[in-house]
């Protein structure tokens, strides 16, 4: 074992793990060792769509989500490293049951400075003469998001949190949280007890299987997701920008050269609970052919393109569908930070830092952390926006 004891152990070798490492390492914690299962972005991260966007419902996820986008755009000064991000634009198609909540958002996220755009379909047929506009009532467009690699962004990351002294241990599984009168002492292993002072336990979908034993359980639900990938023929070459299709719940984004990958977010998209450690790794027959239908639609050029197999994943999916960053109920010096619902790469170089100055200073500086609190489930009081869009599981 590379080390026995530790001021903070952090356990989940994601992205928002390695960025609360990191995090805590700048911040002078101390001795802090990220232990993983498997290897880093071994789990829900490195299957990612890793799309980086500022538009959000609520003021306090565009706030974030601005910082955060902003991080992206200036990574190597930011973090060090390559996250590989790539600045596409993104798209973002409603109906007319939408067009309201639309345009109420619209006008809120630029009000708090976001650079977004509110189109009609005459605007968006110019933007992307290839997409077919039926059933769309509305669009907004976003020029400065993009996409990062998930697996580079997260090694990034770790590898900042080394530089400042991190230590980082992988193939160690954590069995269970440590405590003593009330207080955690440390984690135990398969490869033996580790001490600590603190904990973060940023496990996704796993969160419960640590939290239960201790009589706390979180509203974190695994979600098995879907994600197809289709080489686009000579006629959509040129397609790169990231399209968000709320009438048909897909979302499409480059990958890989001429590849695009296209994913789903409707409610029945989001249905699948699983156990985290035996779900279908490859996509489904009928949703390969689903997914492949709603990008036929849209994009009619699809219709000549070659399906190049698909992947599942999961989503750690809360009530609604924002993450629990937070100590725990139960155990004085341990930290939540799980319940991300499909949204937790975009934010990471934010929560990281709210996870961590949370640990270390019981709040954080700039965002009201405890709009994440785990509580607000049971007091009804739900993070979400005011103008919520319909037929959309993931907001």
């Amino acid at each position: 074992m590379t080390s026995q004891s530790a001021n903070v152990v952090v356990i989940g070798g994601g992205v928002n793990g390695a960025s609360t490492a990191m995090h805590l390492a700048r911040m002078g914690a101390g001795r802090v060792l990220l232990v993983e299962k498997g290897h880093l972005a071994g789990g829900a991260s490195g299957r990612s769509g890793a799309m980086v966007r500022e538009h959000y419902l609520h003021p306090t996820l565009v706030r974030m989500a601005q910082e955060a986008s902003a991080i992206f755009h200036n990574w190597q000064d930011a973090v060090g490293g390559d996250a590989r991000f790539t600045q596409t634009g993104r798209l973002l198609l409603w109906g007319q049951n939408d067009a309201d909540a639309v345009r109420a958002n619209v006008a809120m996220n630029r009000s708090l400075g976001v650079e977004i755009e509110l189109l009609t379909p005459s605007d968006i047929a110019e933007i992307l003469p290839i997409l077919n506009t039926e059933g769309v009532a509305v669009g907004a467009y976003e020029p400065n998001s993009g996409y990062a690699d998930p697996m580079a962004t997260t090694y990034a990351y770790a590898q900042a949190a080394q530089d400042r002294g991190a230590e980082i241990l992988t193939g160690c599984a954590v069995t269970g949280i440590r405590t003593a009168g009330g207080k955690v002492v440390g984690v135990d292993t398969d490869d033996g007890p580790i001490e600590a002072d603190a904990v973060v336990a940023a496990t996704g979908p796993w969160v419960n299987r640590l939290a239960a034993p201790l009589g706390e359980t979180l509203p974190v639900t695994p979600i098995r997701v879907q994600m197809v990938h289709l080489r686009r023929p000579p006629s959509l070459e040129s397609l790169d920008t990231a399209v968000i299709d709320n009438t048909t719940g897909a979302y499409f984004r480059t990958n890989a050269g001429f590849k695009t990958l296209v994913g789903g977010e409707a409610p029945g998209d989001l249905e699948e609970v699983v156990n985290p450690d035996a779900f279908g790794l490859n996509a489904d027959h009928d949703t390969i052919t689903r997914y492949w239908d709603r990008a036929r639609f849209r994009f009619p050029g699809f219709a000549a393109a070659t399906q190049m197999g698909g992947y599942g994943s999961l989503y750690d999916m809360t009530p609604d569908g924002n993450p629990v960053l937070d100590k725990s109920a139960a155990v004085e010096g341990l930290y939540w930070a799980a319940g991300f619902s499909g949204h937790g790469f975009k934010l990471s170089p934010v929560t990281g830092r709210m996870v961590a100055e949370l640990v270390m200073h019981g709040e954080c500086k700039d965002h009201p952390v405890g709009d994440f609190r785990a509580g607000r489930f049971a007091e009804g009081d739900l993070l979400t926006g005011d103008h919520p869009y319909e037929g959309r599981a993931h907001q």
